[in-house]
């Protein structure tokens, strides 16, 4: 009998000796060993090559750090093996509708994750839970799934105490498909994790689109397995790439949220302070400041693009943080019809209660200052000051549908 791929895996690897291995011949050997046999040539090799150098080289890892990025890439291999295994057992994987799928993008710390967990409450939203996205063509139990991933979840908080106060995390809710990205290695998810300059210097003359079909193969195994009507997934990186989501996504439509750039890039520079801090004990604020800034300066360019060639063309909806967090329903409501998704009052009502439930209280706890980052809130407001005028950033006014 073939042995089952055992998928998503929160147990540390260990090396033959010495620290834990970050090197591609190892970590493939790794795989191995829990069954991730990959074909001859893997096509992303050369992304995991360029990490795993940046990694040694520049990251400054401590001990469990370097656990923790272990146990990552082999997981991403062991990925790339299950779905190999999956597609050429089952071919019918590979055309798995995936209807029109909705991206919820913006600049970190813009919303994202209130309203993908708001539309995910919807009967007819297919939103893909962080389990799955861990382990989207794994053949272990739902159930063996669920468990590695509440133990992922348990770890992470270990290793980053405040990063509760900072974005939910659980093993059954919904989650950025970054990690679909990232097990193709062609992921700026890897710069938030970890000083890798020269990682993200190699990444920017990339294409994109390799990654994104990815992303589709591995959306087709996790619809295969539990397939739904309205898929609604949610990345800020999505901004960056709409051309390569355009062309693997010809069909996928938009929703953008704008944030006070001022205001997003603090509590994205807090972020990644505390997910760097779990894997390294030499996080330089200053240089996260410098990192953040060359992002949005990136991607406000896309967001201040309201015409026609905004997201490659894809069809795309603009909504305000301010206008979401004070009115969270109108916002769905928007939403729905962008979607022509029917909203009843008994829907409505169960969005209400989750509203009710307090499962993102915790976030209100977050707090951050752009101080602790070198950066000086009088030189952003000035930097950003047409794309916040634009789109009237500090009033109430709702964007025109």
């Amino acid at each position: 009998m073939t042995k089952a791929f055992s998928g998503f895996s929160d147990k540390p690897l260990a090396a033959a000796a010495g620290e834990p291995a970050l090197d591609p011949t190892r970590l493939a050997e790794l795989a191995a060993t829990r069954g991730g046999v990959l074909p001859a040539t893997s096509r992303f090799l050369p992304g995991l090559v360029r990490l795993c150098e940046a990694l040694e080289k520049e990251a400054a890892l401590t001990p469990s750090g370097r656990v923790s990025a272990q146990r990552s890439l082999v997981n991403a291999l062991v990925t790339q093996a299950d779905l190999h295994r999956l597609q050429s057992g089952r071919p019918q994987v590979r055309r798995q509708p995936v209807g029109r799928p909705l991206f919820i993008t913006g600049l970190h710390r813009s919303g994202t994750t209130l309203l993908q967990w708001l539309l995910s409450r919807h009967p007819q939203v297919r939103a893909p839970r962080l389990w799955e996205l861990l382990a989207p063509s794994a053949a272990s139990a739902p159930d063996e799934l669920v468990g590695a991933a509440d133990g992922y979840v348990r770890d992470y908080h270990r290793a980053a105490p405040t990063f509760a106060a900072i974005h939910p995390l659980s093993a059954t809710e919904p989650e950025e498909c970054h990690r679909l990205l990232g097990n193709a290695f062609l992921s700026e998810i890897y710069a938030l994790r970890f000083h890798i300059p020269s990682y993200m210097d190699w990444l920017g003359s990339q294409d994109r689109e390799p990654a994104y079909q990815f992303h589709l193969e591995q959306l087709r195994a996790i619809l295969w397995r539990v397939p739904g009507e309205q898929v609604v997934l949610k990345c800020p990186f999505h901004l960056w790439h709409g051309g390569a989501l355009r062309r693997v996504y010809p069909h996928a439509r938009v929703v953008r949220l704008h944030r006070d750039p001022v205001e997003a890039i603090a509590s994205a520079c807090s972020l990644t302070r505390a997910v760097r801090a779990a894997r390294s004990d030499a996080v330089d604020p200053l240089a996260i400041g410098d990192f953040w800034i060359d992002r949005a300066r990136s991607g406000v360019a896309r967001l201040a693009d309201l015409g026609p060639t905004a997201n490659g063309g894809l069809p795309t909806l603009d909504l305000r943080y301010r206008d979401l967090i004070a009115d969270p329903i109108a916002a769905v409501r928007r939403v729905c019809r962008f979607l022509r998704l029917p909203l009843s009052a008994e829907i409505e009502g169960r969005i209400q209660a989750a509203l009710r439930s307090g499962h993102l209280r915790k976030q209100s706890e977050h707090t951050y200052r752009l101080q602790d980052f070198g950066l000086r809130p009088a030189r952003l407001e000035a930097m950003f000051a047409d794309y916040r005028v634009s789109l009237d950033l500090a009033s109430r006014r709702v964007l025109s549908p």
